[in-house]
């Protein structure tokens, strides 16, 4: 007979756990048969001795089956993307309905987001009456209808998921390559996906802040995924700068939606970076066409306004307003006032603090330090300036929307603060897309 104290001896003591031990325990879990300071215990040892590929892969397939695994009968390839989070990226609003302008199918499930980094599902939910939470029903119809579909985990999908992550968050064992792994992985295999690309991120407005811990994590989680019959890549990002020029989640909408209208031509970083990713899976999906070629298509389909139309069908369904694309600006939430925040002196912008002003976001109310936290969807930055740039006492460093009450001296400050000013030219910036891990 299996005991739970005999299987966190185990990890205690670093041995490896069989794959019937890691099924048992996952199904125990899910029937209340785990104490939480067990689960604590577990957890902790798995961090502390970390565990072996194929205990990574036990404990994915495990966590996936705890729960529905989506099946689809689809007329065309089962494509997803994944992001490890940073600040100002809405790759997934552009990339949804850009795959399924390609005729990929992409059923999507996101997650709020939690500290500095946005998450995709308060962006959409500053479209009034956009619903996230969709019955698994609901959801595969509208991507069978539209092509894609972004909305929130269903209660039945990846159950086990939900009691780990929330013990992880109270028991400092978040940072874990390997639970990190068996996390992300498991809920893209449940929602039935055959092929997938994560966006790594790394740098200043990142989780990994450096290379080295960037490309553990991307390597962990491209060969858990091939290994669980789902074909994955990884890009590593950069997320020094923010990636777009606004923060803040109807901004950020705001901010798509010009793009896809092609009305925005500052925001090219968040657009490279969004074709260089949907470049990598589709060419897993089709391997015979040149890079090049796939470019081309994704450039005549923007071009043309098709996947602006993608994104509105997919607003629509989804309970969003019909005519989205010529009615954003009314119906997004909006902030009372909007203040410049100048630059203190001349110079370049050698360094911005992304983290940082991911954080004031937060203390605005434009993000949650809780799970349980409220938002408010219309504060955050737009007009945020780039490394690089040139600055002077008139120059705006960003836009500031929010409540008058915030528009303090302190305030005004600790913005300031994160943008590094100097005489000096800096060299020019790194590439965005650092490195590819398959």
């Amino acid at each position: 007979m299996m005991l739970i104290q005999n299987l966190i001896r185990k990890k205690r003591d670093n041995q490896q756990l069989t794959s019937a031990e890691i099924q048992w325990f996952i199904q125990e879990l899910c029937d209340n048969g785990v104490e939480p300071a067990q689960t604590g215990a577990f957890l902790m040892a798995s961090w502390i001795n970390g565990l072996s590929e194929r205990e990574k892969i036990d404990l994915t397939n495990s966590m996936m089956n705890s729960g529905t695994v989506l099946k689809w009968d689809l007329n065309g390839p089962i494509v997803d993307k994944h992001s490890t989070g940073g600040v100002g990226d809405t790759v997934s609003l552009i990339l949804a309905p850009l795959l399924a302008s390609l005729d990929c199918f992409v059923p999507m499930i996101s997650g709020k987001g939690l500290g500095h980094t946005g998450g995709t599902l308060d962006k959409l939910s500053s479209i009034p009456g956009y619903e996230v939470e969709q019955s698994e029903t609901s959801f595969q119809k509208i991507v069978s209808e539209v092509g894609c579909a972004i909305v929130g985990q269903t209660s039945d999908l990846v159950p086990a998921d939900k009691i780990l992550y929330s013990t992880r968050d109270v028991t400092s064992t978040v940072d874990s390559v390997d639970l990190i792994t068996a996390s992300i992985i498991s809920k893209k295999l449940a929602s039935g996906i055959k092929n997938l690309i994560l966006d790594v991120k790394v740098g200043r407005g990142a989780l990994m802040t450096n290379i080295r811990q960037a490309k553990k994590l991307a390597k962990s989680l491209v060969s858990v995924s091939n290994a669980s019959n789902c074909k994955t890549k990884a890009l590593i990002t950069s997320m020094d700068d923010p990636l777009s020029s606004s923060i803040g989640n109807s901004l950020e909408v705001e901010t798509v939606v010009e793009i896809l209208l092609g009305k925005n031509k500052n925001d090219q970083a968040l657009l490279d970076t969004t074709i260089a990713l949907s470049i990598e899976l589709y060419s897993m999906v089709f391997s015979e066409k040149s890079h090049m070629e796939i470019k081309q298509k994704i450039y005549s389909l923007l071009d043309s306004g098709h996947v602006a139309e993608r994104f509105e069908k997919m607003v629509s369904a989804l309970g969003g307003p019909k005519h989205f694309l010529s009615t954003y600006k009314e119906v997004l939430p909006r902030a009372e006032s909007v203040v410049p925040i100048k630059a203190k002196k001349e110079g370049f912008i050698t360094q911005i603090n992304t983290k940082a002003l991911g954080n004031i976001l937060i203390k605005m109310g434009g993000g949650r330090q809780k799970a349980s936290d409220k938002i408010d969807l219309s504060v955050g930055f737009t007009k945020v300036v780039k490394s690089g740039k040139k600055v002077n006492t008139k120059t705006s460093l960003l836009f500031l929307h929010g409540a008058d009450k915030f528009f303090t001296p302190s305030l005004e400050e600790e913005i300031s603060s994160c943008f590094s000013i100097s005489d000096r030219e800096p060299k020019r910036s790194k590439d965005l897309i650092l490195q590819k891990v398959s």
